[in-house]
């Protein structure tokens, strides 16, 4: 879409307009609503202008990612297809499946889309506790699945054995899925010393990401509570004053929360920190936060659930603990300090670990079949 902050690019012709969600849902008209049902589901601009790049420019494969809800799949797809381009759409949500997107409702995990009943997003009010926005999101999950754009798709592309385990169990194109591991640009993995960094007056453990429930960061703060050491909570969120009252009011004085930093400043912070918890209790798919701390040699407490598993060696690199379960992750913090002394020799363990993973060699070794597959020259 057309945004202030893109690049420069002479492709930019192209682009759709720029269109604010957060600004449609805060104007409440039905005209304002019926526009965002229309948006998020077809885009005869998005069609109208990818026609014309596909016209003019000679496309050999077609590479999607996130398209929903803005260039929308049912406009794109099919002026893919008819020109007989092979597509692959790398997944990274669960958008197809559930029309929250997350498998999350009213801050638990849920399923109940499952089969297409996408009716229970609007009856449980899952999109923002909104009942308007739940059941926009249901209809166009219900347009999408009536139009089926995903037939026209090669292959779809999973970053996560995890996510490509879900829609495999929900029966969605099973000779299509591939698991592959998303290519990490290791020379980002770098930092300088912040200009003001919170001097750390004795170790701690870190935590990144927003500040949501179903995040987790409940079940940190209160995992927290009496142990001798800081964590430092690095983002902000829809519960980031939720949060800062819960602190006070339980008069947490080792725990810090340093709002949203630049990532050079989340890189010194992860770098100097004991170590990691990822605490969420949804369905991620591949954490960034749990990759980049594995490169910048630090081990990682994470919760056994969605592709978190996947980047941590269980007792060698860091330790997992069931979602939401206090006691559990207590004992892997208590855990984890006790082992001060090998902190370093898990890091660099982890470290090699999500470096066979990410490395641009292991991405082409796993796509290059594909590109085969579809007569694509590499």
């Amino acid at each position: 879409m057309h945004n202030e902050k893109n690049f420069e690019t002479p492709y930019s012709k192209y682009f759709i307009s720029g269109v604010d969600y957060k600004e449609l849902n805060k104007n409440k008209s039905l005209a304002k609503g019926f526009q965002a049902v229309k948006r998020t589901i077809y885009s005869a601009e998005a069609k109208r202008n990818l026609a014309r790049l596909l016209d003019e420019h000679k496309v050999d494969i077609v590479h999607l990612n996130n398209v929903h809800h803005y260039l929308t799949p049912a406009s794109i797809i099919p002026e893919i297809k008819k020109r007989n381009i092979p597509i692959i759409w790398t997944i990274h949500d669960y958008v197809i499946l559930c029309a929250n997107t997350t498998f999350v409702s009213n801050g638990v995990v849920c399923e109940k889309c499952r089969g297409g009943k996408f009716i229970n997003c609007a009856i449980n009010k899952c999109k923002k506790g909104s009942r308007a926005a739940s059941i926009v999101a249901s209809m166009e999950s219900y347009a999408n699945n009536w139009m089926n754009p995903y037939k026209h798709v090669d292959y779809y592309i999973f970053p996560s054995n995890f996510i490509k385990n879900k829609f495999d169990s929900f029966g969605f194109h099973k000779d299509r899925l591939v698991q592959i591991y998303n290519m990490f640009d290791l020379d980002t993995i770098k930092y300088t010393m912040p200009e003001s960094p919170i001097p750390a007056e004795r170790p701690y453990i870190v935590y990144v990401g927003n500040t949501l429930r179903v995040k987790g960061i409940f079940t940190l703060v209160d995992a927290m509570k009496g142990l001798d050491v800081d964590l430092y909570v690095i983002g902000d969120g829809e519960h980031f004053k939720e949060l800062q009252e819960y602190i006070a009011t339980n008069n947490l004085t080792n725990i810090k929360l340093l709002g949203r930093k630049t990532k050079n400043e989340v890189f010194y912070y992860t770098a100097n920190a004991l170590f990691m918890v990822l605490p969420t209790i949804m369905y991620e798919n591949l954490p960034y936060s749990v990759m980049e701390c594995a490169l910048l040699g630090r081990p990682t407490i994470g919760a056994r659930t969605g592709g978190i598993p996947e980047l941590i060696v269980e007792g060698k690199s860091g330790y997992l603990f069931e979602p939401g379960n206090v006691p559990d992750l207590r004992s892997k913090i208590d855990l984890l300090l006790s082992q001060k002394d090998q902190l370093d020799e898990m890091g660099r363990i982890g470290k090699d670990h999500v470096m066979n993973l990410v490395t641009p060699e292991a991405f082409g070794k796993k796509i290059a079949p594909i590109f085969e597959s579809l007569k694509v020259a590499l």
